[in-house]
């Protein structure tokens, strides 16, 4: 019993550890990248005749300047930054400045995850010792 708890403990820890790592390489990335305002956003799918809704891979075509030069690239589908843009909020995209057409949208970590997974596995990890 002891050992089922320990490597539950053990693997929750790590699953709740896992968006504060994406979160500092994110931090170390940004300082290099440069921030670029979302011009216009477009959903894309892999099939025409499915509604959108049904995709299993949303994406969707970010369209950006840098350097007075327009650039698009194609990212996940985040629900957020699609209602920011639709309410005219400014929404950024980071853009590698050796290489404009390489670029990432950030993502705030699951807050639940983030701060729940590490306290419970913590304690199954804890109990499993005791």
């Amino acid at each position: 019993m002891e050992l089922e708890l320990l490597l539950v403990g053990g693997l929750i820890l790590l699953w709740g550890l896992e968006p504060w790592v994406y979160y500092f390489l994110c931090r170390q990335r940004k300082r290099s990248w440069r921030a670029c305002a979302i011009e216009k956003a477009t959903l894309v799918g892999l099939q025409d005749l499915m509604p959108f809704h049904s995709f299993k891979d949303k994406q969707m075509m970010l369209q950006y300047c840098f350097e007075q030069t327009k650039h698009s690239v194609i990212v996940d589908y985040d629900k957020s930054c699609l209602t920011a843009l639709e309410n005219n909020q400014e929404v950024f995209i980071f853009v590698d400045p050796s290489n404009p057409s390489n670029a990432f949208l950030y993502r705030m970590p699951n807050r639940i995850i983030a701060y729940l997974f590490p306290l419970i596995g913590t304690l199954l990890f804890t109990l499993a010792l005791t």
